[in-house]
């Protein structure tokens, strides 16, 4: 008996733990066993964590350890969101109070913008054009950089459809609450 046999009993219960057990034997299958043999008082080898597996409380204990789980997701990823529509929340009030004193957008971030977007297109017509070779890696790396700063430009000046999405339904959700 394997993990991948453990992975297939632990499934039925928590579909995300079942799925790690059951996944490539190796160290992964290997830790999550370990985990699942510890979180059941139980050495950890799937013989033993199978045999705890027949007691119907365990299986209760492992729905709820998922569940747990689930649940830190899901506030991680609240948080991590709630940090992104922050982010681009001072980033439209600093461009608007900038504009309201009279300075327009910062000059800063429009020259860089432009280096970047003109960085981006030039690194790309000279790969595009046969230069790949000549590059090598560092021109590849350099282009990839390019338009992982391109497109945090288009997100800064025109808004992620991520983000806006994200908004628009927390603004669905607060007027549909009143604001609480």
């Amino acid at each position: 008996m394997g993990w991948a046999d453990v992975g297939k009993a632990v499934a039925k219960v928590a579909p995300i733990l079942g799925g790690v057990l059951g996944g490539p034997v190796g160290a992964i299958a290997g830790a999550a066993g370990a985990l699942l043999g510890s979180a059941l008082g139980v050495d950890a080898d799937p013989e033993a964590i199978t045999k705890a597996l027949a007691d119907p409380e365990t299986l209760v204990k492992l729905k709820q350890i998922e569940s747990d789980e689930r649940q830190r997701l899901l506030e991680w990823q609240s948080t991590q969101l709630n940090a992104e529509l922050e982010n681009v929340k001072s980033a439209r009030e600093r461009e608007v109070a900038l504009a309201q004193a009279g300075h327009g957008a910062s000059w800063a971030t429009s020259i860089v913008s432009c280096i970047v977007t003109i960085g981006f297109f030039v690194m790309l017509y000279l790969v595009i054009s046969g230069g790949k070779a000549e590059l090598g890696d560092a021109g590849l790396m350099l282009l990839g950089t390019l338009a992982t700063g391109f497109g945090a430009v288009i997100n800064y000046y025109l808004g992620s459809s991520i983000g806006s999405a994200a908004k628009d339904k927390l603004l669905g959700t607060s007027s549909a609450t009143g604001g609480k």
